[in-house]
């Protein structure tokens, strides 16, 4: 009897236990900034075995396609290049402030993972990671595309597209409580519409949205490396809002290449 009262005990114990350090420890990982010894090392290890597990063994359908790399360029310099840069170091805007930083792409580590590893952590992302989920804004064949640009910045091969860096003038258009353009500044801020178009369309070659628009690709993306947003990224009434702002600069010609 005093046996199975011991038993019992310990299982009651390591219950106490379990439930306190979720209650009580695993808030601070929060604030949990520093790696633990080896913490790295078994992170990039989990990665790689749980996206080769369920990443499969297919082949990139777009690896040989030239048209492959214009779109996935233009989708990675507007959602992957603020954290890996555009050089796909890991010196983003925000690369080096989230943690973990984010990963330099042309690493020895990410070079060895295949290609449907690469494309299962763009496509489902990562947890507790700053590494966000493509699959809802990207079709496969644009995050095929990704993969195929993200090799050729391996290789050094690729031609970085430098974007407009926004001004406090133009940062102070966006106003969600304001007018019609100030809510349309705000929603083509928010979503981050200027990473690959630039503060007013103005980016370079493809990218530059100056002289038309294209407000109906945003519901369902394009071959260019353009993402979709659902209705609950963006409402109808954000929709158009964003119009209003991309009037402003529609008559503006677009740069040359």
């Amino acid at each position: 009897m005093s046996k199975r009262r011991f038993v019992l005990a310990g299982v009651l114990g390591a219950i106490v236990t379990g439930v306190a350090i979720l209650l009580v420890a695993l808030p601070f990982a929060l604030v949990h900034r520093q790696d633990l010894p080896l913490e790295r090392t078994y992170g990039d290890a989990a990665v790689s075995l749980v996206s080769r597990f369920l990443g499969g063994d297919a082949s990139n359908p777009r690896g040989n396609d030239p048209r492959a790399l214009s779109a996935g360029r233009a989708a990675y310099t507007g959602s992957c290049a603020v954290c890996h840069g555009a050089k796909g170091d890991g010196r983003g805007v925000f690369g080096p402030t989230t943690y973990p930083d984010a990963t330099d792409l042309t690493a020895d580590a990410v070079k060895r993972k295949t290609d449907a590893q690469l494309f299962w952590i763009i496509k489902n992302g990562l947890g507790f990671t700053a590494m966000p989920a493509f699959g809802d804004a990207y079709k496969d064949e644009d995050i095929w595309a990704m993969v195929a640009y993200v090799r050729v910045l391996q290789r050094g091969d690729a031609n970085a597209i430098t974007i407009p860096v926004p001004t406090q003038a133009q940062l102070l258009l966006a106003d969600p409580r304001g007018d019609r353009m100030a809510r349309g500044a705000a929603v083509y801020f928010a979503q981050g519409c200027h990473l690959c178009h630039g503060p007013e369309g103005d980016a370079p070659a493809d990218l530059s949205i100056r002289g038309r628009i294209e407000t109906e690709i945003v519901r369902k993306g394009s071959e260019r490396g353009m993402p979709s947003y659902g209705k609950d990224r963006i409402s109808d009434a954000e929709l158009a809002d964003l119009e209003v702002y991309l009037l402003r600069f529609a008559a503006i010609p677009s740069s040359p290449d």
